[in-house]
């Protein structure tokens, strides 16, 4: 998460919750649960432009939060295990996996522990030797 010194007129907690639940009801009303990632974030910004998310103009679109606050929309999207990024020659789209998000506790329940490039290493020796 990136470091910022802009104050939000909403919670991070409820920031999440207002993203995660429009994101989920875009992509279920879309064939296959898969969107272009430029529509998305256009129909993300429309739906959600009711809530005052900043005093500033500048400032008061969720898709400018992300940016800010999670290093941008892809980076966000790529932190849960529920979307999907779909890359083809002229275009990126996000798939939403619908059996994988638990609409109780979208905070904890689809957030990746690793991004797909880390590694992690598990030493299981134990006391075979």
């Amino acid at each position: 998460m990136v470091q910022n010194n802009i104050e939000w007129n909403l919670t991070s907690d409820k920031c999440l919750e207002i993203i995660h639940l429009t994101l989920i009801d875009i992509l279920t009303e879309s064939k296959e649960y898969i969107k272009n990632i430029d529509d998305l974030i256009r129909m993300l910004n429309s739906r959600t432009k009711v809530y005052k998310l900043h005093n500033s103009r500048k400032y008061n679109s969720f898709s400018k939060y992300l940016k800010l606050e999670h290093d941008g929309f892809l980076n966000f999207i790529e932190s849960y295990n529920f979307y999907g990024v779909v890359k083809t020659d002229k275009n990126i789209s996000i798939k939403l996996y619908k059996n994988l998000a638990d609409l109780d506790d979208l905070r904890y329940s689809g957030k990746r522990y690793t991004k797909d490039s880390e590694w992690i290493f598990i030493d299981d020796l134990g006391d075979e030797f």
